[in-house]
């Protein structure tokens, strides 16, 4: 009576299903090897397309869990394979998986290996070994794989996957193996709006992830996709953005082709998401099991305004917005207030801190300062400062740049004559020594090349100075923007004003406040300092704090 014979074939990747040299071989070699054995007959097959031998247990993979199961019902006598490591590359259960068949009366047979015996210890420690080698050899063509996507990550070269929204796939004439066709990533100009546009909501106007994924819903019902709130999220992570392609933690240089927002936006968006605490509305349940929605204290302060600003001063935790709860003959009514939780914690260890402040006192005592912060930043202080810097700036540099340049001038000419006077001595026609005209072309050319450096430097200088004026010309353009229309927006947006001026705000008891500014006109006037800058106009510079 003959062997019956099943035959397994497996590739690892979606891009082997459709290969001409992957399954199809694998059948037709199976298919040869048992014509060469007469006493065997095919009874059937089974297929895994794009399963890792490596990666997936073989309790995940359904075609073994199949195989295992007509084993015991003893529908077939041989398993054959191309090669074993189709049955799998995991050292650690591979060889127990061929142990069990063999231990159920089948034979597992390789094209190009033979008969797997299990008959002696012997034949125990090869079958190991070999799936151990198998193993080595996933493990090393595993990290051969991430290194090459690395390479390719740092170059800026798109190494597939699926494309972000805001970017198309458009060939440029790269080829990979086979000769196939590779694709490269560019701005569709239809979804860049749209990007942009979520990135504003979020950056300018305030507005949280649920919020920005209704609106886009709204606004561009036909943007090819349903947007929700984890959309956002995920979405103004992506560094591909601004232009940095990315896999984990390694990123490309920027390419300003594959640019959409900019590095100060994205950060800041960033920044703002990861420090926003959502708030839970509260509701009270009636005696009938029903739910009504509370009662709130009628004040213009909501508890959120600075919620990833404040910090505690005695435990440096953050502050959140909540509710404290108050019971009356009215009902429950609930009051905004910060706490510092993590300092609540630990209140028995410091029974004479604070850890709970009124939301009232706290924002009114910042919008004050964050006012007269804003006052002292005038229209008239901005257009004298940056005109006398300009002017200062431009004199200092550009003098220097005068004396360099005259200096390299006058040595290049004297280089040229020396040189002349060189091919004069060594035709006879000067009286000059040539010892000593190629010494003094030598301090010459040294004195050159030190003059074309110091040149160079100055240029540079004057550029970085220049970007660094412009720099701080636009902070203070838009601290004064911001100013005209701070008390004109809405809480969400009054926090993102806020977010971009304060650093942090530390609060300690009996509600004493430091506010720490990323720009104030201390600061200005030492990097005036530094640069050896005088403001001429007296003017009383802010002081950051309470």
């Amino acid at each position: 009576m003959k062997k019956r014979v099943l035959c397994l074939y497996r590739v690892s990747t979606k891009q082997q299903v459709n290969a001409e040299d992957d399954i199809p071989v694998q059948r037709r070699e199976c298919m040869d090897f048992i014509s060469r054995m007469p006493e065997w007959e095919f009874v059937g097959e089974k297929l895994e397309k794009g399963v890792s031998g490596f990666k997936v247990s073989a309790s995940k993979r359904d075609a073994i869990q199949e195989i295992r199961q007509m084993a015991e019902r003893d529908e077939f006598d041989v398993l054959l394979v191309f090669m074993f490591d189709r049955l799998g590359r995991r050292e650690d259960e591979t060889p127990f998986l061929v142990e069990w068949f063999v231990n159920h009366g089948i034979e597992v047979w390789s094209t190009r290996e033979g008969q797997q015996r299990i008959d002696n210890r012997g034949d125990k420690l090869m079958n190991y070994i070999r799936y151990w080698m198998a193993g080595g050899e996933s493990e090393k063509t595993s990290l051969r794989v991430k290194a090459a996507h690395s390479q390719m990550t740092e170059d800026g070269v798109w190494r597939g996957g699926k494309v972000p929204f805001g970017y198309r796939l458009v060939h440029n004439g790269r080829m990979g193996k086979k000769n196939r066709q590779l694709y490269d990533l560019e701005i569709d100009p239809e979804q860049a709006v749209i990007v942009q546009d979520i990135f504003h909501m979020i950056g300018e106007e305030g507005m949280g992830s649920l919020r920005v994924a209704n609106a886009v819903n709204e606004k561009y019902p036909n943007s090819g996709k349903v947007w929700t709130a984890q959309t956002i999220r995920g979405m103004v992570k992506n560094p591909t953005y601004i232009g940095r392609l990315h896999m984990n933690d390694i990123q490309s240089e920027p390419n300003e082709s594959l640019r959409i927002v900019s590095d100060k936006e994205f950060s800041f968006v960033h920044y703002t998401m990861q420090n926003r605490i959502p708030r839970k509305e509260r509701l009270t349940k009636k005696e009938n099991g029903d739910y009504e929605e509370s009662r709130w204290e009628k004040s213009q302060y909501s508890a959120k305004l600075l919620c990833g600003l404040l910090y505690c001063k005695a435990c440096g935790g953050k502050l959140v917005g909540c509710y404290n709860m108050k019971k009356s003959s009215d009902g429950t009514i609930y009051y905004p207030v910060y706490r510092c939780y993590r300092g609540s914690i630990k209140a028995r260890r410091s029974p004479n801190e604070q850890y709970s402040y009124s939301a009232g006192r706290i924002e009114e005592t910042v919008l004050t300062i964050v006012k007269a912060y804003f006052a002292s930043f005038t229209a008239t202080a901005e257009s004298v400062w940056k005109e006398q810097v300009r002017r200062q700036i431009r004199n200092q540099h550009d003098q220097r740049i005068r004396e360099l340049q005259a200096k390299v001038d006058k040595l290049q000419n004297q280089q040229s004559h020396l040189r002349q006077e060189v091919v004069d001595s060594v035709t006879g026609n000067s009286t000059f020594d040539t010892d000593l005209l190629k010494s003094l072309l030598q301090e010459n050319s040294a004195a050159l090349q030190e003059a074309e450096s110091q040149l160079l430097a100055c240029r540079q200088e004057k550029e970085i100075e220049q970007s660094k004026l412009q720099s701080m010309c636009e902070q203070f353009s838009n601290i004064t923007a911001w100013a005209a229309e701070f008390d004109q927006v809405d809480v969400e947006q009054k926090k993102m004003i806020l977010a971009k001026i304060i650093e942090r705000i530390t609060i300690e008891k009996d509600y004493k406040i430091h506010i720490q500014f990323f720009f104030t006109q201390e600061k200005m006037a030492e990097a005036f300092r530094a640069a050896n800058i005088q403001i001429s106009e007296s003017k009383t510079w802010y002081v950051a704090g309470a």
